[in-house]
């Protein structure tokens, strides 16, 4: 060793020969990176390696890597699960039924009879929020018990900070009083039976509430299910029911309502179909069917130059709609008046009869939308009624558009559809093997006017008792129709 020290302090650490020795070592280095660097060229562009070669790292944002098919935890799931029916999304074609053998009921804790307080619990849309001024409304805040803490953060952070990042987060247990009352007011109401209600939207008297009653509680633009965001919903108190109204939409958009998980968090449910809701409630319920009868636009007063009239605004569906349309006007003329390929502006007799601006489409209707689509219908023999999602027991208002403008249907949506319009009134597009096939028919229909008017014999019946087996509303409101389903306790 002191041989070795005495060799470093009379060669080594001369400052000349130091810093040549430095030098060997960076060049040594050197050599030895530009010889890895090129043998890992060489076996790049020498070599193509396979496109579903596990061990390669792809970033996901590059699209030039085929990202592997294959499940990477496929081998992974070793357990069985029971669970997994659970988690399987319901789809338009594959609807579950209902497991429940007889009507269910919710209890209520009495004395019988007493008013029940009902919650209206209802999410904000983003239409909604995108118009509110989360200035003003968080100038008054109203107070909530500490289980809502969460649902109200996520409030906030979803909505008011990503629209008005300049408003303070709110205090723990206040929120705006604007959420109090803007989409539900406060009312007191007695049913046929008796039974007094009253509904409200005082967040402060949750604790205290019978029943959460959620009209719309899908609106977070998301395919799981709400149970997966649990602060999306309050939370369960064992003295409350809860009931879930499914008014409007359908399962194509929502598929996560047809779990049963879903739907067993609740006490009663209303919807359709009815082999799914305790309540069954169609999404388009026809008050006065009267009004079909009393329209009469004769044949000869129909278009012959163009056949068929479509009004869409959404262009992107679940059933591809917009491309079968795109498809059929290959074969026919077909007069588009929404956004969705667009092809037909509002005939100014229309606008002025309305006041409608020049370039106006169906989602400036609003005030005025079934008068004016009535108008516009009625002078073609056919109406492309397609939905947006072809599940059963969703029926919109499309298809009673077209028979309220003495139009044929040609309906393309709800396998169940027979059941919700008078018979023999509607073409199917499912009936036919290809578009060219219901093009023919079409045609030749229009060209017969006894095989035209067949379509409406139903319109004869003078008792309308043959208008529909599905489409009649509720003998009752929705709030006291569920509470004839009360068990008091």
């Amino acid at each position: 060793m002191a041989k070795l020290t005495s060799f470093y302090n009379r060669i080594i650490a001369q400052p000349f020969i130091k810093e040549l020795f430095f030098l060997i070592i960076v060049v040594v280095l050197l050599l030895l990176l530009r010889q890895s660097t090129t043998h890992s060229v060489i076996n790049t562009c020498g070599e193509t390696p396979p496109s579903n070669n596990l061990s390669t790292e792809a970033s996901p944002n590059d699209l030039s890597v085929e990202i592997p098919s294959k499940d990477p935890y496929e081998e992974a799931i070793k357990h069985f699960s029971p669970f997994t029916s659970e988690y399987s999304l319901a789809t338009c074609s594959s609807l579950p039924q209902n497991t429940h053998t007889k009507p269910r009921t919710f209890k209520a804790y009495g004395p019988p009879g007493r008013e029940l307080s009902i919650l209206h619990w209802r999410y904000l849309t983003f239409a909604i929020a995108e118009a509110i001024d989360w200035h003003t409304i968080s100038q008054e805040l109203c107070p909530y018990p500490p289980e809502l803490v969460p649902f109200f953060k996520i409030l906030y952070s979803k909505f008011a900070a990503s629209y008005s990042p300049k408003v303070y987060e709110w205090p723990v247990g206040y929120a705006p009083c604007l959420f109090w009352y803007y989409q539900q007011g406060d009312q007191r109401a007695i049913c046929k039976n008796g039974q007094s209600y009253h509904i409200h939207a005082n967040y402060t008297l949750w604790r205290e509430t019978d029943i959460v009653y959620m009209d719309y509680p899908f609106l977070f633009q998301q395919k799981e299910a709400p149970f997966f965001h649990t602060t999306q919903m309050p939370p369960r108190r064992s003295n409350q029911a809860w009931w879930m109204n499914f008014p409007d939409e359908g399962f194509g958009y929502y598929p996560f309502v047809g779990l049963d998980t879903l739907r067993n968090m609740f006490d009663l449910t209303m919807g359709a179909p009815g082999n799914i809701f305790d309540v069954f409630k169609p999404t388009h319920p026809i008050e006065d069917t009267g009004l079909f009868y009393n329209t009469h636009v004769k044949f000869e007063n129909k278009r012959n130059d163009v056949l068929l009239a479509w009004m869409a605004d959404n262009c992107g569906t679940e059933n591809k709609r917009e491309d079968y349309v795109r498809e059929l006007m290959n074969h026919t003329k077909v007069h588009a008046y929404g956004n969705c390929l667009h092809n037909q502006d509002t005939p100014d007799e229309i606008r002025t009869k309305y006041g409608l601006e020049e370039g106006q489409t169906p989602g400036y209707w609003e005030n005025n939308i079934y008068g004016i689509k009535r108008d516009i219908y009625s002078p073609y023999k056919f109406v492309l009624t397609f939905e947006d999602s072809n599940c059963e027991g969703y029926v919109t208002e499309k298809v009673y558009d077209a028979l309220l403008a003495d139009a044929i249907p040609i309906y393309m949506g709800a396998s169940d559809i027979d059941d919700y319009v008078p018979s023999g009134s509607v073409i199917k597009v499912t009936d036919y093997e290809s578009i060219s096939a219901l093009v023919e028919h079409i045609e030749m229909i229009a060209n017969n006017k006894t095989l035209y008017e067949s379509y409406f014999a139903w319109k004869k019946d003078k008792t309308h008792d043959n208008f529909c087996k599905q489409c009649h509303p509720l003998d009752d409101s929705d709030i006291c129709t569920f509470l004839e389903r009360v068990e008091w306790v």
